[in-house]
């Protein structure tokens, strides 16, 4: 398996954890308050990204794009009920699924075909589609860290540089 699919895949749980425990320490009422911005608040962006992730998740195991489609919309609803906690604890374990299905793969290099009935048929490799999930996550951390401040609130520093030097500090 590739390391720096895996590496980067460690920096955006790690990145997302950082983000889910700085809401965690803010009013609570943030979470859900209403904005104008890309996303209506910012429940709606980390349930976008959770329902990514497991979307992703089920398209890299071999689901079609409607199965996936489904899946997303199933968990649209189910997380809408869930405040800051429940969302945390759906990220992990869908972090703990990912890991599962690395340590099924042979190859991260391998490829694999993914078809979507607007845009047509891909083949690309796990590796890439992998690197689409945590490209994801960073941008819609971005849009997390925006509406904070737009709301009067800092954010957390989740850049990559962060996470290697988090590393570094962790083996010395």
């Amino acid at each position: 398996m590739r390391h720096d699919t895996l590496k980067h895949f460690e920096y955006h749980k790690w990145a997302n954890q950082k983000v889910f425990e700085h809401l965690k320490n803010l009013p609570e009422e943030l979470f859900t308050q209403e904005i104008k911005s890309v996303f209506s608040s910012i429940s709606e962006v980390v349930i976008h990204m959770c329902v990514a992730d497991a979307m992703w998740l089920k398209v890299l195991s071999g689901g079609s794009f409607e199965q996936s489609k489904n899946l997303a919309i199933q968990l649209n609803q189910e997380l809408r009920g869930k405040g800051i906690e429940g969302i945390t604890a759906f990220f992990e374990d869908t972090a703990i699924q990912y890991q599962t299905f690395f340590e099924s793969l042979e190859d991260l290099d391998a490829d694999i075909t993914v078809e979507h009935p607007s845009f047509g048929r891909m083949k690309t490799s796990y590796s890439e589609l992998m690197n689409h999930v945590i490209n994801h996550g960073t941008y819609h951390r971005g849009n997390i860290s925006a509406m904070l401040r737009q709301l009067g609130h800092a954010s957390v520093p989740t850049d990559y540089v962060f996470y290697l030097l988090n590393l570094n500090e962790t083996t010395l």
